[in-house]
């Protein structure tokens, strides 16, 4: 399980000085006036996690993240967000749970349908984190229109973060952050809508999400191979003409060669 150990803005709505918000563990509330702030330190959280729609960031343009200046200060060109995530402890009947099926299957191991044992997972594609391992992920955006994801300092795309987050909560269809109206529009929205929130809870939202990817790739490879096909069979015709042609050259060669000879 994930645990949020720091929140670092710069930059980033009325964040013109980089702050850092530090979680020793504990329940922590964040209280104020109205307009002090509170909702954008929200804000930043989904945004650094991968939000693209202005709106559901309070803003008519990506750009409103940034600080835009006050009648003493300069509007900053950046807004920066950076979150740090640690690896808990997970509760004692998953942990259970997963003593049992390394026991079953071994350690670093898989098994297939048929229940025989594969190699080894490699380091780095090993989907289980330790616990206290710390998982850092930065987004900038600059006034230009330029943006950059950064996960434990080393540049990366959108889909490399949403991929870490999906099914903890955290993911494109997040439960984790719910604001002000949200809990009515859940009631109110359709089976299907509702539906989408309850995998993101049950952790099968990122498998049906490597489904609809694996179902693009073969449908992408399916395409590619009927016009490998098609130009095959033009090929096929071409090498039949020229087969012809040679065929043709061969004779008139012999023929031509015997009636030099006569």
């Amino acid at each position: 399980m994930l645990r949020l150990k720091e929140l670092e803005l710069l930059g980033f709505k009325s964040f013109a000085d980089r702050t850092r918000l530090i979680c020793d563990g504990s329940t922590a509330g964040v209280v104020g006036p109205n307009g002090c702030g509170k909702s954008n330190l929200a804000d930043a959280v989904s945004w650094v996690l991968g939000e693209q729609s202005a709106r559901m960031l309070r803003g008519e343009r990506m750009s409103d993240v940034i600080f835009n200046g006050t009648g003493t200060r300069p509007p900053t060109g950046m807004a920066e967000v950076s979150m740090t995530l640690v690896e808990s402890e997970p509760p004692s009947m998953i942990s259970a749970a997963a003593d049992e099926l390394e026991k079953v299957i071994g350690v670093g191991e898989t098994a297939d349908a048929s229940g025989s044992r594969s190699e080894p997972l490699a380091k780095d594609a090993r989907p289980l984190r330790r616990p206290g391992d710390e998982i850092k992920v930065t987004r900038r955006l600059f006034r230009s229109g330029e943006s950059e994801y950064l996960l434990n300092g080393d540049a990366c795309r959108l889909r490399d973060i949403q991929d870490i987050f999906m099914g903890t909560g955290l993911g494109p269809e997040s439960y984790a952050i719910i604001e002000q109206g949200r809990i009515g529009q859940i009631l109110s929205s359709k089976p299907s809508d509702r539906r989408a929130i309850i995998e993101e809870a049950a952790g099968i939202s990122k498998f049906k999400s490597r489904k609809r990817l694996a179902e693009a790739k073969l449908e992408s490879s399916r395409q590619n191979l009927a016009r490998i096909n098609d130009i095959l069979e033009e090929i096929v015709k071409q090498v039949n003409s020229l087969k012809r042609q040679a065929s043709k050259a061969a004779r008139y060669k012999e023929l031509h060669g015997e009636l030099r000879a006569r």
